[in-house]
């Protein structure tokens, strides 16, 4: 009872005010980047960039949510990304937990981290282009694939490197973009998320040792 009355008092905290206020805002900031980078058509995603910044702050359960949400939504316009709510989900949660395991505060720790959320980013669309899509969905990371398979390169083995090409980079800079802006934030405002005392204490523990 005493474990469960401690997690339900950390989602609650997880779930605050300004929390809430801040899922829409990573979702259309999700949107933007997203569209914009899909117009200059370049071979990246980048919208999961909000989605990981509230998952950075506010907890894996937050992030996860706003994951969930954002592609809820974009879905309306595009009903075949649905099935990547799942892995937008499951990014975010891991990003949240490695936050607050203060793989975040520094920058061979994000680097770690990248590596870790890239890494379930390829196994997640995978799993779900092949069950969903047959292996071929709507994205341009498709085509490579294709190209892969007509130069002889086995189904499997193109899916993982074709999905390893684009979503190592596309996650390095989705959580590069907020690591960075965590790095720029005030203490005060730190204090307001759930996870802000992991980078508070951090900054505290690097001026004590430079003392």
């Amino acid at each position: 009872m005493k474990n469960m009355s401690n997690e339900k008092k950390g989602l609650k905290a997880d779930f605050n005010l300004i929390t809430i206020l801040i899922i829409p805002i990573a979702i259309a900031i999700n949107f933007i980047v997203g569209n914009l980078v899909l117009t200059l058509k370049l071979p990246l995603y980048l919208d999961s960039i909000g989605t990981f910044l509230v998952a950075i702050l506010a907890g894996p359960w937050v992030g996860g949510l706003t994951g969930l949400l954002s592609i809820a939504i974009n879905s309306i316009a595009d009903p075949s990304l649905f099935p990547f709510a799942l892995s937008a989900a499951a990014t975010a949660i891991l990003a949240g937990i490695l936050a607050r395991k203060k793989m975040f505060t520094s920058f061979w720790k994000f680097v770690i981290s990248a590596i870790l959320v890239a890494v379930l980013a390829v196994i997640m669309s995978v799993i779900i282009s092949y069950a969903f899509f047959g292996g071929f969905d709507s994205s341009g990371n498709s085509i490579m694939i294709g190209a892969m398979m007509s130069a002889g390169i086995p189904f499997w083995p193109a899916q993982v490197i074709g999905n390893f090409i684009s979503e190592v980079p596309d996650k390095f800079i989705s959580l590069l973009v907020p690591y960075l802006v965590i790095r720029g934030m005030s203490d005060r405002y730190l204090y307001k998320f759930s996870n802000g005392s992991v980078f508070i204490n951090a900054r505290k523990e690097k001026k004590e040792a430079g003392k």
